[in-house]
């Protein structure tokens, strides 16, 4: 029995070493170590990221230089050009050509409105300096100077 008796102590013994050692570690609070490798990763991450994306810049914006010609023409030699007057007067040559978009058309009370450059117009209506002339269920006619443009939906 002294065998036994033996065995069961040193069972004891250990049980409550063990239980001793594990509340030891459920106090013992983590340390600072896995926050900074966490930090440390991430910051690595941003480094890395920022120095591809400005590498990815560097290569789409590459700047062409050039450096202005340093001759000089002697007056004499200088080539003589020829001035004459445009055949069209530079404010219409400059004109930008006006560009409309039909965003919808709707009725409401047998009146036609339209969505042009997201703006509401109606029959009569100005947009942009050109006038609204006819509102159908398809199309938006337009007078620009004369010129009728048509607007029409995707339908």
């Amino acid at each position: 029995m002294s065998i036994i008796n033996e065995a069961l102590k040193k069972t004891g013994e250990s049980i409550q070493k063990n239980s001793a050692q594990e509340t030891v570690l459920r106090n013992k609070k983590p340390g600072l170590k896995p926050y900074l490798f966490y930090l440390l990763i991430f910051l690595v991450g941003l480094f890395l990221s920022s120095l591809i994306f400005s590498l990815i810049k560097r290569k789409v914006e590459k700047p062409v230089i050039t450096e202005p010609s340093k001759t000089t023409l002697i007056p004499e030699k200088q080539p003589q050009i020829n001035q004459a007057l445009p055949a069209v007067m530079p404010e219409e040559q400059n004109k930008p050509e006006k560009k409309f978009i039909l965003n919808g058309i709707f009725f409401s009370d047998n009146k036609g409105y339209a969505i042009v450059n997201n703006q509401i117009v109606k029959e009569k209506d100005s947009i942009e300096g050109v006038n609204v002339e006819k509102i159908t269920a398809n199309t938006v006619e337009l007078n620009n100077e004369g010129k009728i443009v048509s607007l029409f939906t995707n339908r």
